[in-house]
């Protein structure tokens, strides 16, 4: 044993346990009270602190999570974690525990659903650690979860909001845009993409600029600008983008600053509304507002507006001619200052009730007395008027003067004679038809048929119709509606007193006459439409024909271009002595010969209009009465041409052309001598006269040419205008005189038309068109060969002609360089443009005609120089390209001497280049 403890040492002892006891104390007692700290702190926090055994059952967790899962604290301790979870939720939880305790690594912030005791979903973000003991096993898992359900809900709702914007912004009407401060795009909606006509993909990194015009991106400038500066939005109205497909398009848009988090300006955004629609509706409405405002203030009727007292706030002029007083003496009055006392009592009446129901009432008559104290009736109508919020300010209505109606209709009742007066003064033939024939007619009906109503009565109505018309006259008259039903109208040709036809028009309908069956029957005389039908049909054959004549002529003037120039070549070189001298100049007759004659079927072809001038026809006239009457002086020439007669736009030499063939007619139609009558005359032609003939109304000049020869019965008129018809004997005429002239008035949007009648001469008149355009005085060259210098561009895809023209223009001086298509000629003015003074270009051309050629040859050179050159026009074409800019024109075949004038002429205006 070893030495017992003395006392002290005892003593010693237990002074050193009792203050290891009571530090002991001291730090359970600290302990306590921090663990009591902590647990106060986890106790009161929302967020969720549990800690669960490596099973997954609660072993240790606060009060939020008794409060989320809607459990008690002694129901949870012990239950598995994964218990309130679905069966997907809870195989991801045991994944998320099983990767953490293997690898001792929290496993981060993951989110699931808990659904709790009452059924209600509540939505956590949680966090798990590994759980050890003081060894340093593991125990276990800790974790702490926030309950998220409410942020959930928030996300949730911010979504459906974003969607629901987007939605917004990809569906309505107006464009949205957002673009940085150079105006570059950075986000627009569908409806954007749709007004530029650019798809989403194109839209992406467009300037603004690149959709504008510089006059509007200076707009849109200085509309960004002052939103920049000021901060404040601003709109711009009528605001005009070319669109990808080149169309214009009015906008209105709007700009306000976009900013970033900083709210530092880093762009624009807006909205953009296509409004050319409604620009196009709004004019439209303008439009309409005039054309009623028009009518307003045109028509007969009257219209009021008056206020609930009865007092006139609008009217237009008719009221004031009606009432016999000055619009500033009406405005404002009261119904009861214009009408006598039973006249205001059945106004007041009627208005009162108006308002009352807001029905509109029938029309009625009332009494008014002018300011000349002369009582008129009128019949009116009233209905309510309202303000745009449908409330009654007033009301409205038409009025119409029926005094003399009211006058009539009081005879009618106490006169059947009376009644009978509009039947026999009425412009269409009435007349009731029974058992075949006519029991009773009007005065026009014996007029149109030249029968009195006794013969009429014992003539078989049938008897009266064309044999070709009568088989449908009795279906239609067995066919007829019933009385009361709506009547039928047909037309058919009726045979009158001297076996003459006209064409008629009949509304038939059945009634009872005298107890009997009858037909009451209407009958218009259509004649004049009829002939206008025939007229009609006859321009749409001359067309047809003409268009075949046209183009054997194109053909026929190239062969003898060849032939022309060819001729003219060996001249040159030719003494006039020489044998074949004669022989050529033969042939350079004959071609003028032949060029003459594809003139007359160019004009039965309406084409061949070229040099249109204004012109003053009268000197037309005298000069080519001139020529005639020194060759047929047998024949008196009588002129009565109207002074300071109006100025048209002609070819001269077309005009000129028809006037000769006129007046060589008339020769023809006197050969024994006669008088030939020519007159021109100012004249306005209305609708209903130029409608038939296509031609809108206006101001014309009237040739009128008329002889007292032979005359032409019906059959021989209605074919003179036809091509190749002559009266004359085989060999001597052509048959295309009279419709060349009718080819060539129709080319200048003129009418010819024909009187005759057989043994009392002939009248031929001539509309033509009034232009506003200055007559100017024209340069004539002398009749001589002209030579020149320079470098012209022949153009022609004919092989012959092309030699025919390079020869003719190097004996006149010039170089000649040479195409056979457009292409050619467009790729050669390229290259050597700047040393061509002069193109002569072939107007019909195969792939790239004369037409195009001319506009991409001005493309190179806008003040390029080129004569147009073509045996025929399509459809005007050759005088749509000389008013595009051509020089001039020759009409092929053309002489040597017709081009050395036309080309130095055209280079004698501005001069050669260099």
């Amino acid at each position: 044993m070893g030495d017992q403890p003395t006392y002290k040492d005892l003593e010693r002892r237990i002074k050193d346990l009792t203050l290891e006891i009571a530090e002991l104390k001291t730090s359970e007692a600290i302990l306590k009270r921090s663990e009591e700290k902590y647990r106060s702190i986890l106790e009161n926090i929302e967020d969720e602190y549990y800690e669960i055994d490596l099973e997954g059952k609660y072993t240790f967790l606060n009060q939020a999570v008794c409060n989320n899962q809607g459990l008690p604290r002694e129901e949870l301790i012990g239950m598995n974690a994964q218990g309130h979870l679905t069966p997907e939720e809870g195989k991801r939880l045991y994944r998320i525990l099983r990767e953490v305790y293997r690898t001792g690594i929290p496993s981060g912030q993951f989110e699931y659903e808990v659904t709790r005791k009452d059924g209600t979903l509540v939505y956590f973000e949680d966090s798990v650690s590994l759980l050890r003991n003081v060894a340093g096993e593991p125990v276990g898992f800790s974790g702490i979860a926030r309950n998220i359900t409410e942020r959930k809900k928030s996300e949730k709702i911010l979504r459906e909001r974003e969607e629901k914007y987007r939605h917004i912004l990809e569906n309505m009407e107006e464009g949205y845009y957002e673009c940085d401060l150079s105006g570059k795009f950075l986000f627009f909606n569908e409806a954007e993409c749709r007004i530029h006509g650019f798809s989403a993909e194109e839209m992406k990194g467009l300037n603004n600029k690149a959709f504008s015009s510089p006059q509007t991106s200076k707009r849109v400038y200085t509309l960004y600008n002052e939103v920049y500066k000021t901060g404040i939005p601003a709109k711009i109205i009528n605001y005009e983008v070319i669109a990808k497909d080149g169309s214009i398009k009015t906008l209105e848009t709007s700009a306000s600053l976009l900013r970033n988090q900083a709210g530092e300006p880093i762009g624009f955004y807006g909205i953009s509304r296509d409004v050319t629609e409604r620009k196009k509706a709004e004019q439209t409405l303008q439009e309409r507002e005039e054309k009623y405002r028009n009518i307003l203030d045109n028509m007969e009727e009257v219209y009021y507006e008056v206020d609930l007292a009865g007092n006139l706030t609008f009217f237009n002029p008719a009221m004031c001619k009606s009432f016999g007083r000055t619009h500033d003496d009406m405005m404002g009055m009261n119904y009861r200052e214009y009408t006598s006392p039973e006249g205001t009592s059945l106004l007041f009446s009627v208005f009162n009730e108006v308002f009352r129901t807001g029905i509109p009432n029938q029309l009625f008559d009332f009494p008014i007395i002018r300011i000349d104290g002369v009582v008129r009736i009128l019949e009116g109508s009233v209905s309510l008027l309202r303000n745009v919020s449908g409330e009654p300010i007033g009301f409205r209505g038409m009025i119409r003067d029926r005094t003399e109606q009211h006058k009539a209709e009081t005879a009618l009742q106490q006169s059947e004679e009376k009644y009978r007066l509009l039947v026999e003064n009425a412009h269409d033939g009435i007349y009731i038809l029974q058992d075949g024939v006519i029991r009773f007619s009007n005065p026009r009906t014996e007029e149109l048929t030249g029968y009195s109503s006794e013969e009429l009565a014992q003539i078989p109505f049938i008897n009266l119709v064309h044999p070709i018309d009568r088989k449908v006259v009795v279906e239609r008259l067995q066919g007829e509606p019933e009385n009361g039903q709506r009547p039928s109208l047909y037309s058919f040709r009726l045979i009158i007193k001297g076996d003459e036809a006209l064409w008629v028009e009949l509304n038939t309908v059945k009634i009872v006459w005298e107890g009997r069956p009858a037909t009451l029957n209407f009958l218009r005389d259509i004649t004049p439409q009829k002939k206008m039908e025939i007229q009609l049909l006859q321009a749409q054959k001359m067309e047809a024909v003409g268009t075949l004549a046209g183009g054997i002529a194109h053909d026929f003037n190239n062969l003898l271009m060849s032939i022309q120039g060819n001729a003219s070549l060996v001249l040159l070189d030719m003494d006039t002595h020489d044998p074949h001298y004669n022989k050529l100049k033969s042939i350079e007759q004959q071609v003028r010969a032949g060029a003459e004659l594809t003139k007359q079927l160019l004009g039965s072809a309406r084409g061949g209009k070229y040099e249109v001038k204004p012109t003053d026809i009268n000197t037309l006239i005298s000069r080519g009465l001139d020529l005639f009457g020194r060759t047929r002086k047998e024949v008196h020439i009588h002129k009565f041409l109207q002074e300071r007669i109006w100025t048209v736009e002609v070819d001269r030499n077309q005009i000129e052309q028809v006037l000769l063939n006129l007046y060589v007619n008339a020769g023809h139609a006197m050969p024994a001598g006669g008088d030939l009558y020519v007159e021109t005359k100012n004249i306005f032609l209305d609708k209903s006269y130029t409608g038939p003939y296509g031609l809108g109304p206006g101001k014309f000049v009237r040739i009128s040419v008329t002889d007292t020869g032979i005359g032409m019965d019906e059959a021989t008129q209605k074919r003179v205008f036809d091509p190749f018809f002559t009266t004359k004997e085989m060999g001597r005429g052509t048959g295309l005189g009279l419709a060349s002239a009718y080819g060539i008035v129709k080319n200048h949007s003129g009418i010819i038309n024909i009187y005759s009648e057989k043994g009392h001469g002939t009248t031929f008149n001539i509309y033509l068109p009034v232009t506003e355009k200055k007559i100017k005085e024209e340069t004539n060259f002398p009749e001589e060969i002209l030579t020149g210098t320079g470098t012209i561009l022949f153009v022609d895809d004919e092989e012959d002609i092309v030699q025919i023209g390079r020869r003719l223009l190097e004996r006149l001086g010039y170089r000649v360089i040479s195409a056979r298509n457009g292409s050619e000629a467009v790729e050669i003015y390229r290259r050597e443009g700047r040393l061509i003074d002069l193109v002569i270009l072939d107007m019909i051309m195969p792939e790239m005609g004369g037409g195009e050629t001319f506009d991409r040859l001005k493309e190179i050179d806008h003040q390029i120089k080129v004569i147009l050159s073509s045996g025929y026009s399509i459809n005007g074409q050759a005088k749509t390209i000389m008013d595009r800019g051509c020089k001039g024109f020759l009409q092929k075949p053309f002489s040597l001497t017709d081009l050395s004038k036309k080309v130095r002429q055209v280079l004698d205006e501005e001069g050669l280049k260099g």
